[in-house]
C-alpha cells in the first residue's frame, strides 16, 4: 500500500470516528459495534500502510548509502586488490609503449596503504 493510499484511509478512519461520536445515544449496539468493526480496520490497514512506507524508506536509504559508498571510491580510486584495505592512486601517467601512437596511455596506480606496497600498470585511453 502506498503513502497516498495509507493518507486516503487515514481520511476515512477521521470520518468514521466523528460518526461514532455523533451517534446519538439511543442508537442500537449493533450498529455502535459495526461502526467499531470498520473503524478497527481502517487503522489497521493504515498501521500496515506506514509499517510498508518504513520498510520502503529503509531500503531507499540502503540503495543511497551504496550509491555514495560507490561515488566514494570513483573520487578516491579503486580498492587494492591485494590488501582490501588501501586504494589505489595514479602516480605516474606516461605513453603507451605499443599503443602511444594512438593516444594511449599506461597509468601507474600504486596502493597508498604503506604495509602494502601493490603496484600496478594500466592502459588508458582519454577520454
Amino acid at each position: 500500500m502506498d503513502i497516498m493510499t495509507a493518507l486516503a484511509t487515514v481520511s476515512q478512519s477521521i470520518k468514521i470516528a466523528k460518526d461514532l461520536r455523533d451517534l446519538e445515544r439511543d442508537l442500537d449496539s449493533a450498529s455502535y459495534k459495526a461502526k467499531m468493526a470498520e473503524l478497527y480496520t481502517h487503522l489497521a490497514d493504515i498501521k500496515m500502510a506506514l509499517s510498508d512506507a518504513k520498510e520502503a524508506l529503509h531500503d531507499k536509504d540502503r540503495e543511497v548509502q551504496k550509491l555514495k559508498d560507490q561515488v566514494d571510491a570513483l573520487r578516491t580510486g579503486d580498492i587494492c586488490p591485494i590488501c582490501q584495505m588501501g586504494r589505489l592512486k595514479t602516480t605516474a601517467v606516461k605513453e603507451h609503449p605499443t599503443f602511444g601512437v594512438m593516444g594511449h596511455q599506461e597509468h601507474t596506480l600504486t596502493c597508498q596503504n604503506a604495509g602494502c606496497g601493490h603496484s600496478e600498470k594500466r592502459k588508458v585511453i582519454p577520454k
